[in-house]
């Protein structure tokens, strides 16, 4: 993938102090668990059969009525396999024989094969691997999150691969609108009409924190979000040791996520901010916004395929 880069030329420097990074000699646990997604990386050699039988299942899944030689000019599976392993999905519930159409289908038990998926957006799919390079780069965790109703809800994190994380997991927890890098960096960027019903919401739910003085001053943010390409949460937030820099990450002229990165305000100096953090955490929004317009435009491909990039940043 080509580098696409932002210059940062005109972005304000960020207020406040921040200190050193932690050298880049310490050892990032790339060996995690939880640290690594690239699927072809495995312990064992796949098992033929069950890779057939899930070939069969995607066959047959995808049309109304398959036979055994539709399967076979689609799979190149042997026909007296294919007859096996529909068998082995009919004892299972997944697949019956329809005498009437002279094939065989699928039963509504496929849908308990999806019981389990969370419906990731595509946008978390594709930003996952490039998120993972960054914490790689500059140690700090990354946050990927998107709108859940009055608040956005984190569903990936790069905690588990840093070697500076803060805190045990921040997976699930919902930031605000008003006072988190996420959730600013969402109102900045998302439509007109949006903005102006979450900012109503705001004085109506929260009138003693969310008065006329408060409501200009969280304006100006935001436009100087938008003029600056990203947003930084209320200083007063804790935990007050931190900062949090956040991005969205743009489809089609919508916010499909947002993307956030918090490091110690000791850890990093102010003049150095701009350099170690700002502008790889919007080199890699450019990135990820560069993927997504790729894979929009080619609908065919499947953007859980390939998890792993050359993050060239």
């Amino acid at each position: 993938m080509n580098k696409i880069v932002r210059s940062l030329a005109e972005v304000e420097p960020v207020s406040g102090s921040v200190p050193d990074l932690v050298p880049s000699t310490i050892h990032c646990r790339t060996n995690s668990r939880r640290g690594h997604t690239n699927p072809l990386d495995r312990s064992y050699p796949p098992v033929n059969a069950v890779c057939r039988a899930l070939h069969v299942l995607k066959v047959a899944n995808q049309k109304s009525i398959v036979t055994v030689n539709s399967i076979h000019a689609a799979t190149a599976i042997p026909r007296p396999t294919i007859v096996r392993i529909l068998e082995t999905l009919m004892h299972e519930g997944y697949v019956v024989r329809d005498n009437m159409c002279g094939g065989y289908r699928v039963t509504q038990n496929v849908l308990e094969l999806s019981a389990g998926y969370g419906g990731i957006p595509r946008v978390i799919e594709i930003a996952r691997p490039l998120s993972i390079g960054l914490t790689r780069q500059i140690k700090w965790p990354i946050g990927l999150g998107v709108i859940d109703g009055d608040a956005i809800e984190i569903v990936y994190w790069t905690g588990t691969i840093s070697p500076v994380v803060h805190t045990n997991t921040v997976l699930g927890k919902r930031p605000d609108l008003f006072r988190f890098a996420m959730g600013r960096a969402y109102m900045a960027f998302c439509g007109d009409d949006e903005r102006e019903r979450h900012i109503a919401r705001m004085r109506k739910e929260m009138p003693d924190e969310f008065g006329a003085n408060e409501e200009a001053a969280f304006r100006q943010h935001l436009k100087r979000a938008r003029s600056a390409g990203y947003a930084m949460r209320d200083p007063r937030t804790e935990p007050a040791r931190m900062t949090t820099f956040g991005v969205p990450l743009m489809e089609k002229g919508n916010v499909a996520a947002v993307m956030s990165v918090s490091f110690f305000t000791s850890s990093v100096p102010q003049k150095d901010v701009k350099k170690a953090v700002l502008k790889p955490l919007i080199e890699t929004r450019l990135n990820i916004e560069h993927a997504l317009a790729f894979i929009s435009d080619r609908p065919h491909l499947d953007a859980t395929a390939r998890r792993e990039y050359d993050v060239n940043i």
